[in-house]
């Protein structure tokens, strides 16, 4: 057996008689002992407090700092300068409680230190790193999390705490991720001393982490990276050693960004993803037509960000914005060939002057990427209603935790765009037949289109034409999305559903294999059975046996006119039929959508139901991603007989 699954194994049996009450009846001693293990010369853990210049932290059952001897009391007075990570220690996490660690640590972070001192060549940090900790929450994990980021948003992030652990559920802390890339690793507290005149053009962002009981060995691992940076030379385990069998999952939460100051704001909302537009680059050509690079301008905070993609050097372009941007100048390089400039102060005009200078100063070609974007109308409502916002964005949405890439995501995007695509037009075939039916109904009453005529009823309009072509076509078009499209759907997923279609005794066959597998799904797959029966019954009487529509009827009033009488299908009058038939299909469609991506998630991630009270108006989802074992309620299908936009 390696040194690193030792190590790590080890770390994960002092995490679990962590979680546990029966073996670590006082956690705090317990989790300086399980710490202890791990750190070596000159690092050593107390209980104490840190002071620095007269002033002093509240006392704290756990500090790690710089210690050449071993202290005979406790607790212990430790110089801040010594001082390398606080943790504020807590039985069981409510909010009250969340609140008051957040703020201890936070007041611990602020106690000053002296200067740092360089190191030349390598690599140092002075700051004291903060974590919460507790054996468990109260409130699920991004509960927390949401918690936390309104704490951050009344403190400066110089002091904000770096980590939450919740030692049976999982970890809260920040990652690293640049424009153009993924989430690349873990954030640590940057030195005393960074200069905010140069900012690297990075996201910080807030990820949760569904750990379970490995959260001791991650809170570790993070730990050890800081303090061989707080120490460096010291003869620590190597980080990642801890990170054997740790998930790898993360659900990201918040996002953060560096302005021109050097301090930490949330990212705009409307530079999310879902909110952004893709800015489109200009391309430079060399003397002979070449392509040399692509430049992109993001804006950023108070400034702009300028991406490079190709062989030039983007420091070499930046010259011609001037000594002031010159100053505040960096890069940094992702592979293949990206480089990505430091915060600076520039807005877009600046961006196309510095355009305008390469042409002007230089034998090389600039033009805009003459690439085409065809931005087409999507549907005549958007994302505040609740079809977009779930069928067409919220599924989509699960559907990219299943398939992160655009080539795994094809077979699914197929089968769901033909779904979506029939489903709008289903849609649209019952407002048509509602507007025809409500219309003749109406102009039948007010005696626009129909009279008596002595014994006689004359009507002057005749809708039963257009109203079977319509209800046909209705017909069509539902059967499609639920037979052809979401089957298709669901096989992608490998989830079978044909027996939904099959006679009574098939259909009892197929729900018993698919309980056992899923009983859940067999359930709600059952239950859909009293309605989607009648459905292709109906259609198929329409293709095989060459069932009409009945007319309207239409008859005198008790005051001397007359009224019309839709006609009726399956026992229920034509509009009644059509508008059940397509709440329950959208139902269906969203419910086992989502279930299937459900089922194909990564270890640790799943979905929960957002209420309705808590779903945002401009983008009512239903469905977000939520940790399996953090504590948020995961959904469950089941068969529901509320309408739609009720659920």
């Amino acid at each position: 057996m390696s040194g690193t699954v030792i190590i790590s194994e080890a770390a994960h049996r002092d995490g679990q008689g962590l979680v546990s009450v029966a073996d670590s009846p006082h956690l705090s001693s317990a989790l300086n002992n399980a710490l202890e293990k791990l750190l070596t010369w000159p690092f050593r853990v107390d209980t104490g407090v840190a002071s620095f210049d007269g002033e002093s932290t509240e006392e704290f059952s756990t500090l790690v700092y710089v210690g050449s001897e071993p202290v005979p009391t406790s607790p212990v007075s430790v110089n801040a300068d010594n001082l390398a990570c606080v943790i504020d220690v807590c039985e069981c996490f409510d909010l009250a409680a969340f609140r008051a660690s957040y703020e201890r640590v936070a007041r611990a972070k602020q106690l000053k230190k002296s200067l740092p001192t360089h190191i030349p060549g390598t690599p140092h940090t002075t700051v004291t790193m903060g974590i919460l900790v507790a054996r468990d929450s109260d409130v699920p994990l991004e509960s927390l999390a949401e918690e936390l980021e309104g704490l951050n948003s009344r403190h400066p992030d110089r002091i904000w705490p770096d980590m939450v652990v919740v030692l049976a559920k999982g970890v809260i802390n920040y990652a690293v991720q640049f424009p153009g890339t993924g989430v690349l690793g873990d954030y640590l507290p940057p030195a005393a001393d960074v200069s905010a005149d140069r900012v690297p053009a990075m996201y910080i962002v807030m990820v949760v982490k569904p750990t379970g009981d490995f959260a001791f060995n991650k809170m570790c691992s993070f730990l050890l990276a800081h303090l061989a940076l707080f120490s460096p030379g010291s003869n620590l385990p190597n980080f990642t050693t801890l990170l054997e069998g740790v998930p790898q999952q993360v659900l990201t939460m918040h996002g953060y960004q560096y302005n021109l100051s050097g301090q930490l704001a949330p990212v705009p909302r409307h530079f999310y993803n879902d909110r952004l537009l893709p800015v489109r680059p200009y391309l430079i050509h060399g003397p002979k037509g070449e392509l040399l690079s692509a430049l992109q301008f993001i804006p950023w905070q108070d400034g702009g960000v300028i991406l490079l993609r190709g062989k030039m050097p983007l420091e070499g372009l930046i010259v011609f914005l001037g000594r002031e941007v010159l100053a505040r100048a960096g890069k940094v390089n992702q592979p293949p060939d990206l480089q990505i400039s430091y915060v600076l102060p520039i807005t877009e005009a600046n961006f196309r002057e510095l355009l305008t200078g390469i042409k002007k100063q230089s034998n090389m070609t600039v033009r805009i990427d003459p690439t085409e974007f065809v931005i087409k109308k999507f549907a005549d409502e958007g994302s505040s209603t609740p079809f977009v916002a779930r069928i067409c964005m919220g599924i989509l949405r699960l559907r990219d935790a299943v398939f992160p890439d655009v080539v795994s995501r094809e077979p699914f995007d197929k089968g769901y765009e033909f779904v979506m695509m029939n489903l709008l037009n289903t849609r649209s075939s019952a407002k048509t037949i509602s507007t025809m039916i409500q219309t003749h109904v109406q102009n039948v009453a007010t005696g626009t289109v129909a009279r008596l005529d002595g014994p006689n009823i004359r009507v002057d309009e005749d809708v039963d034409r257009e109203l079977r072509k319509e209800v046909e076509n209705f017909l069509n078009l539902s059967v499609r999305v639920l037979k052809h499209g979401m089957q298709q759907v669901a096989g992608t997923l490998q989830l079978n559903l044909g027996f939904l279609f099959k006679k009574q005794q098939a259909l009892e066959k197929g729900h018993a294999s698919l309980s056992a597998l899923d009983a859940p799904l067999g359930d709600y797959i059952l239950a859909s059975r009293q309605w989607t029966e009648r459905l292709i019954e109906q259609r198929n009487a329409v293709e095989h046996d060459g069932w009409m529509l009945p007319r309207f009827n239409y008859s005198r009033t008790p005051k001397g006119g007359v009224q019309a009488a839709p006609p009726q299908i399956s026992g229920q009058p034509v509009l009644d039929f059509v508008e059940t038939m397509l709440d329950r299909l959208c139902c269906f469609v969203e419910d086992v959508s989502a279930h299937a991506l459900q089922s194909k998630m990564m270890t640790g991630i799943s979905v929960t139901e957002i209420p309705r009270d808590q779903r945002l108006a401009e983008m009512p989802e239903r469905f977000r991603l939520a940790l399996r074992h953090g504590g948020t309620p995961i959904w469950i299908i089941t068969y529901r007989s509320e309408p739609f936009d009720k659920i």
